[in-house]
Parts: C-alpha cells; structure tokens; sequence
C-alpha cells in the first residue's frame, strides 16, 4: 500500500506564488521588448545601460541653447520643421483644431488684455476650465491659421532625439462616453544616434506614452513628413486605416493632392512653435506651467474631466532624461 505524503501547506503556498512569479516575470520581458510582440519604448534605458546614461545628461551649451536640453535651438527647428507631420481630419470632423491663443482669447474674462492673458492665468486670475466651453469654442477655429503645432524636441538616453508634435482641439467629441474639453494629442517622430529617422510614434487614446510604434520605412509620407490619419471626434491619431480602433473613424483619403478632407501640413498653417523643456521655457511653453485642466471637470455620466498640459503628462519625456 502507498503512503500519501501530506506536503506541509506553507510548501505548496511558497512554491505556487514562485510558479507564478517565473511565468508572469517571462510574460513581462517578453512584452516589454525582449521578444517580438512590442518594440521597446524609444529610448528607454534599464539596467546598467541605463544608469550610465543617466549619468551621462547632456549638459546645456554656452550658446544657442535656451531650453537647456544640450540640443542647438536652431538644429532644434529645423529639425522639427523638416519631419513636421501631414496631418488629415476626417471629412466629418465637427471640432477642428485651434491654438493656445485662441482659446484664452475666448474663455479669459471679458476685458482682459491680450498681451495679459498667458501672465493672468499663471497668476490665478482666472481657469481655462472655470465653465463649460460654448459651442462655439468646442467646435475650434475653421481657419488652419489657428492651428498651431507645439513642438517638444528632447534628446533620449539612448543617444537619439525625440521630435515631438503637439496637437490642441477644444473638444473631444468620441463616440463612446469619454468626452471632454481640452484635447492635447501628439505623434512623435524617433531619430537614432546618427541623426536618421528610424520611427514614429502615434498616441491614441490610452496608448500615448509614447504610442503605437511604426518603423519610418513602413510609414506613409510626403517627402520626409509623416501622414497621420486624426479620428473624426477624438482625434487620436493612427498611421493607417488598418489601425483605427473599432469605435474610431478616420479618413479613408488615399491622394493627398486629391483629398476631399482637409489636409493640415503642420509646419504650414499656423506653424510650428517649439515649447522648450519643464524647466526652460521656449515661445508659448510658459503656459504650460498651468497646472490646472484644459476645460471643465466634466459632468457625471455625460462627460469626462479635461487633460492637464503637456508637460503634465507622461509622454511628454518618453525615454528621455526626466
């Protein structure tokens, strides 16, 4: 006759949470870049790798460098200017873009100078999102010279640099329940080591730190700027119809020369201003030290709270020296 053995309890706990740990730790190297599933986050530095890059922050130079981030600001716009995005709204698109200035020109307190309206709400003086937004306002501006692009150009620990293109519509207008004011979406553009494109990245929704990876030789461009399709509504942004999430819509426009939906060639229009880095501020990048939301704190089951700035936001310094 066999004897059971009765395995103490504390055996069985200790070794079912180890089984657990190996499977689970596997999965997450897997995912994080270790196998084929998902590309490591541009730039991102672990390990010993890591820390001696860390340790190796450029320092800022002696001239031509006014957001202290070692990058000259004049390599810094052109670069920007040269892998500015091509940017179609969908044909539908009821909230269209519009810029900083715009929106504070619409929501400051009647009376309130213009030259005043970035130090007034830095000063308390008054919130962007003290009410609800008119309609007017959520449906942003018909004229693209109030489109500005924000740009955020930052070297990364791995040796690359990080051009990164902010897009601000008044309104998300989603097809689901997540709707709000104040939308800040971006893309960012990956240059390797050596000064050549090697990626781009697409935020969409909660995929925005820094977004859905496609390699620069698989992306749709004009020249050197890279075509991004902004969803009708929530204006995420995706490099192909193939992408676009099941609740989304986006441009089907295949011609560019042709297209029926507006076209927005960010660095035409209303340009492209580069906002700097957290700590040194460059053009409009000021107003980015509010701290409070781009809108109203939503309203319980019709809308959601708006978004904080850029540089509140964690893709803001994807795989850079934060």
């Amino acid at each position: 006759m066999s004897r059971r053995i009765n395995w103490p309890s504390r055996t069985v706990v200790a070794g079912s949470l180890f089984v657990l740990v190996l499977v689970f730790g596997l999965r997450w190297r897997w995912h994080d870049g270790q196998g084929s599933i998902t590309p490591r986050v541009a730039g991102a530095a672990t390990g010993t790798r890591g820390a001696l890059a860390r340790r190796l922050a450029p320092h800022p130079l002696a001239h031509d460098d006014a957001d202290r981030d070692g990058i000259p600001d004049s390599l810094e716009a052109s670069l920007a200017d040269r892998y500015a995005p091509v940017v179609i709204l969908d044909a539908r698109e009821h909230n269209r873009p519009a810029s900083i200035d715009w929106l504070l020109a619409r929501v400051a307190p009647p009376g309130s100078a213009p030259v005043g309206l970035v130090q007034g709400l830095l000063a308390g003086r008054f919130q962007i999102g003290g009410h609800e937004f008119s309609d007017a306002v959520r449906a942003g501006s018909s004229d693209p010279r109030d489109w500005v692009t924000y740009v955020h150009v930052y070297p990364r620990t791995d040796g690359g640099i990080s051009l990164q293109y902010w897009f601000f519509y008044t309104y998300n207008d989603g097809p689901l329940f997540f709707d709000h004011e104040g939308d800040w979406e971006h893309v960012t553009v990956a240059l390797g080591p050596d000064g050549a494109p090697e990626a781009v990245y697409f935020a969409e929704h909660g995929n925005n730190n820094p977004g859905l990876y496609r390699s620069w030789r698989s992306v749709r461009r004009e020249g050197d700027h890279p075509v991004v399709l902004s969803a009708r509504g929530s204006h995420a942004s995706y490099p192909d119809l193939g992408s676009v999430a099941w609740f989304d819509h986006a441009s089907s426009c295949a011609q560019l020369q042709a297209c029926g939906a507006p076209v927005w060639r960010t660095w035409e229009a209303g340009g492209l201003t580069n906002v700097g880095e957290r700590g040194a501020a460059l053009g409009l990048g000021e107003v980015m030290r509010y701290r409070g939301r781009w809108g109203s704190d939503g309203r319980f089951l019709r809308s959601s709270p708006a978004p904080r700035a850029p540089t509140l936001q964690g893709g803001f310094l994807a795989g850079g020296f934060d």
